[in-house]
This record gives C-alpha cells, sequence and structure tokens, in this order.
C-alpha cells in the first residue's frame, strides 16, 4: 500500500468515528412522561371505583334506615293491635260475666220476692214465732250472698220519685212534697250499674 492511499484510508476511517461520535443517540426522554401519565390515570380510576363504592355504602345504609323504620313501624302496629285485642278481650269478658250474672239474678228474682211475701206473712202472724225468725235468716242470707254479686235492693220509700229507678203505679193526694214515694209495692233491683227491674212506687200528689 502507498503513502498516499494509507493516508486517505486513515482520514477516511477518522472521518467516519467522528461522524458517529457527533451523531445523536436515540432518545428515551419520553419513557418516563409515559409512566407518569398511566399513573395518573390509575389514580383516577382508583377515585372512581372509591366514589363507586362509597355510593353503593351510602345505598345501602340508607335501604337499611328505611327498612328498620318500617319494620319498627309494623312492630309498633303490631303492639297497638295486640293491645286492643287484649283490652277487647277483657271488656268482652267483663260484659259476658255481668250478662251471664244479670241473667242468673233476674231468674232469681221472683223467688226474692216470694221469700219476702213469706217474711211479711210470718210477721203479721206472730213476729216471735220460730217461722219468722227462720224466713229472716233466709232472706237476710240470701241478701247477703246477693249482695256480693252486686246486688243492689231498691226500695225508696220516703225518696223522691226517679224515674230512671222507680216505676209510678200510681198517685196519691199527700200532706207529704209532691213527688215523694209514699209507698213502694214492689223491690227494684239494681246489679252495679245496671237496671234489673225498677222499684213500683206510689208517689205522692199535691191537694187539689
Amino acid at each position: 500500500m502507498t503513502y498516499r492511499r494509507c493516508k486517505d484510508f486513515i482520514e477516511s476511517f477518522l472521518s467516519m468515528d467522528t461522524k458517529n461520535s457527533t451523531e445523536p443517540k436515540e432518545s428515551f426522554s419520553d419513557e418516563p412522561e409515559l409512566q407518569e401519565d398511566q399513573g395518573i390515570g390509575e389514580q383516577v380510576n382508583t377515585s372512581e371505583k372509591q366514589d363507586s363504592i362509597d355510593d353503593r355504602i351510602s345505598k345501602k345504609v340508607s335501604d337499611t334506615y328505611a327498612e328498620n323504620e318500617l319494620l319498627q313501624t309494623k312492630y309498633l302496629r303490631a303492639l297497638a293491635d295486640i293491645d286492643n285485642l287484649r283490652k277487647r278481650s277483657i271488656r268482652e269478658r267483663e260484659e259476658a260475666v255481668i250478662r251471664t250474672r244479670s241473667q242468673l239474678v233476674e231468674d232469681l228474682l221472683p223467688a226474692i220476692d216470694a221469700f219476702k211475701l213469706g217474711l211479711n206473712e210470718a210477721r203479721k202472724v206472730d213476729p216471735d214465732s220460730p217461722v219468722f225468725s227462720g224466713f229472716n235468716m233466709a232472706v237476710n242470707q240470701l241478701e247477703s250472698i246477693m249482695g256480693e254479686y252486686g246486688l243492689v235492693t231498691l226500695d225508696p220509700t220516703g225518696d223522691s220519685f226517679d224515674p230512671s229507678l222507680h216505676d209510678a203505679i200510681r198517685h196519691e193526694e199527700s200532706e207529704s212534697e209532691e213527688g215523694t214515694v209514699l209507698q213502694t209495692i214492689r223491690l227494684g233491683f239494681r246489679l252495679g250499674e245496671t237496671l234489673l227491674r225498677p222499684a213500683s212506687v206510689v208517689v205522692a200528689k199535691s191537694k187539689s
């Protein structure tokens, strides 16, 4: 190889190395930016997912509270119905007892009247006789037993006439104040607040 050719080869080689050294290398500066964009996207997706979860939790809590209020309302309504049923049952039972007792006492009223008539007749014959004492004892015992069941005897002689309790069979002129019961012809009876039979009475009226 001649000197001239060697020189050209060396200069050509040096020029190639200089060219390669001065040529800009491939840049990867965009990769961090791409990773940063991906990180922001993941944060946005995570935030949206969290918001969706929060919304579902809030809706679940609201639904639970609404269901709880509905159940509580039904529970209170059921308690009120049970209490009303209990009160109605007690009232109906008491009314049934009163009806049965009233019917029983009404059936016994003729017997009580008969005992009273027998006692009066025995008193007229001989107030000191054993017959009168026996009748008197039986009548007192009967009245005591019936009184325990709430039976009240109405004998309004001397009282003012009360149309809600008394039945005026006639009026007689009298020195007594007008409207006064002069005589009880037949006793009346009341069981508690229920009038079984009004007293049949004679009522005074003013002299004309």
